[in-house]
């Protein structure tokens, strides 16, 4: 059992409040009891891992994403607390973008912000390969010459194929970044990024951050183990892209 205010200094140490968009620090979208004995962390809050959850006596769930509808009807009759963790621990150095370029191998990597950038010595071909077993999916949505040699790659989290990250396209472009890996690929980033000789790979906006969220599973477990309090991870994820324009400032039509 651990105390709350000891946990919320843990995660802090791990997922930074500063690291955060100023508008996604971490919250409570539901409070906990004061003392947890068993903590859960998932990708997405979705009805199966709640309720999965909830039968499991979980005190606190660990989210990457928020969740958007009603939540009451399914914990209402439950304590369980929820922590959304989101972009700090998309930030963090041990975070979704860290694990996610050291599961794939990636050399000198270098993180800015949401995003994280590395080198190897792989073909489109093989990197796609990697991507698919570190994710554990089949199909991949991709662009490009599945011959070609990859040299440096981007990563970025979220919905990194938006238009919006023009300018952050054209940065790392000038960089001799030429392949970018990330979600949300749509008819321009797939347009203006192959003209520029961009190869592309579409992850999975949850997809992408499962490795993450299952490092931080582990690495609460290791922490955790003196105060014999349990940490389970739940791996039900929404398996489509989202429609962001809902949630990310700047989205709208």
């Amino acid at each position: 059992m651990i105390e709350l205010e000891k946990l919320q200094s843990i995660i802090e140490e791990l997922a930074p409040a500063k690291l955060g968009d100023k508008y996604d620090t971490p919250y409570f979208l539901r409070q906990p009891i004061k003392k947890i004995k068993k903590i859960g962390v998932c990708v997405d809050p979705t009805e199966y891992n709640l309720r999965i959850a909830i039968k499991d006596g979980v005190d606190l769930l660990l989210s990457h994403h928020p969740w958007h509808d009603q939540v009451e009807d399914i914990l209402q009759k439950s304590q369980m607390g929820i922590l959304v963790l989101h972009s700090s621990w998309n930030k963090a150095p041990e975070g979704n973008n860290a694990t996610l370029a050291r599961l794939l191998n990636l050399e000198e990597i270098i993180h800015e912000a949401e995003m994280v950038r590395g080198v190897t010595q792989m073909t489109l071909r093989d990197l796609l390969f990697c991507c698919q077993r570190v994710l554990k999916v089949p199909i991949i949505p991709y662009a490009g010459d599945l011959n070609a040699n990859v040299n440096k790659v981007l990563i970025i989290s979220g919905p990194g194929f938006a238009p919006i990250y023009k300018q952050q396209w054209d940065k790392y472009i000038t960089q001799g970044c030429d392949t970018f890996l990330s979600s949300e690929l749509g008819r321009y980033a797939l347009s203006y990024l192959t003209r520029h000789k961009i190869k592309l790979i579409d992850l999975g906006h949850s997809v992408m951050a499962r490795p993450g969220m299952e490092h931080l599973t582990y690495t609460l477990q290791t922490r955790l183990k003196d105060f014999e309090c349990e940490v389970a991870f739940y791996p039900d994820l929404y398996a489509v892209n989202y429609q962001t324009a809902s949630f990310y400032p700047g989205f709208e039509s």
